[in-house]
Formats: C-alpha cells, structure tokens, sequence
C-alpha cells in the first residue's frame, strides 16, 4: 500500500524550475520557513542529509518527514507531499499533525515564491500566534490554515497558533511596516 498524500498543490511552473527550487539551497532560503539563526542548517537537514533525491523520477524522499513527488503537467508542476499515516490509522483524515500543517505552509510559499516572485529575496515574519488574516486575495484555504495575498509582494499564511508573513522585494522601512503591522 502506498503512503497517503498529506499535500497536493499545482504549481503554474515547469517541473524542472520546481525541481531547482528544491534542490538548490539559495533557491530553498526563498521560499522554506521563515528567517531566524539556523535556517541554513535546518534546509540542510531536510532536503540534503540522509535525502533520496531522484531527479529522473523527480522525487525528493526525507526518509521519515516526508517524500515530495513532482508530477509534470505540461507548463505546471502538481507537487505531492506524501507520508505513512500513524500506527493503526489507514489514513490521515481527521488526524491534525504539524509536520503535515507545515508541509502545507512550505509548500503553497513555494507556489507563491514561484508564480509570482522567481528569483527575488525575501523577508519574513514568524509571529506565535494566529493575527485576522488580512483582506487580500485568498491564496489558499485548508482545514487548519489560510493564506491570504496582502498585497502583491506579501502572502500571509495564518495556521494554529502561528501566522507566517512572506514578503518580496520590500525595502527595510517596508518591513518595518509589516512588523509594526502584524507583530
């Protein structure tokens, strides 16, 4: 039996610029978590130590956080986050799990990172708590989060008690504005 799929985003990007975003490291800085001191090494951990990586499969496998599989559909990417349920669940319906939860946040900032902002830097807010999404164009919407487009270079992802803010391009009084804003 396979393991069930916990994510599945489509991406308006080729799968080989989707591929590069996982597995080039500057390119991961773009769009994985947030700012803070070991985010270098966390990227490390989770897409280069003790990985699978296939290229002609395109498969990424984590060996125990989860295997990404990258499915071509002409000039879009459908990304699949896939993991092995709990023991004695078939599934993982109506099981809340952060690794799942973030598996989700990471991945819908990779769709936004590459629809709407290839190759640009960003900063970011990781803030304890859940703020009112802001209006905005409704990025996604899943059981356990939302992510809302602030404004054309920020995506809001509000999630249980933690809200990531993702902004492109924006200068340091711009950022000021986004901590005075949501922090």
């Amino acid at each position: 039996m396979s393991d069930p799929v916990v994510v599945e985003v489509a991406i308006d990007a080729p799968a080989a610029r989707v591929w590069q975003a996982f597995r080039d490291p500057v390119e991961l800085r773009r769009w994985h978590g947030w700012e803070y001191d070991a985010i270098e090494a966390e990227i490390q951990q989770i897409y280069f130590d003790d990985v699978t990586a296939s290229e002609p499969d395109l498969t990424l496998d984590t060996h125990g956080a989860g295997r990404f599989e990258l499915e071509p559909r002409g000039e879009a990417t459908v990304v699949r986050v896939v993991r092995a349920a709990p023991d004695g669940a078939a599934g993982w319906d109506g099981i809340y799990d952060e690794i799942n939860e973030g598996w989700r946040s990471f991945v819908e900032q990779l769709r936004f990172y590459l629809e709407r902002h290839a190759g640009e830097e960003r900063r970011t807010l990781f803030i304890e708590r859940e703020v009112d999404p802001p209006a905005g164009e409704e990025w996604f919407s899943a059981a356990h989060q939302r992510g809302v487009v602030a404004d054309p270079s920020t995506l809001v992802i509000v999630a249980r008690e933690k809200t990531i803010v993702s902004a492109y391009g924006i200068d340091e009084e711009a950022f000021a504005a986004l901590r005075e804003r949501f922090g």
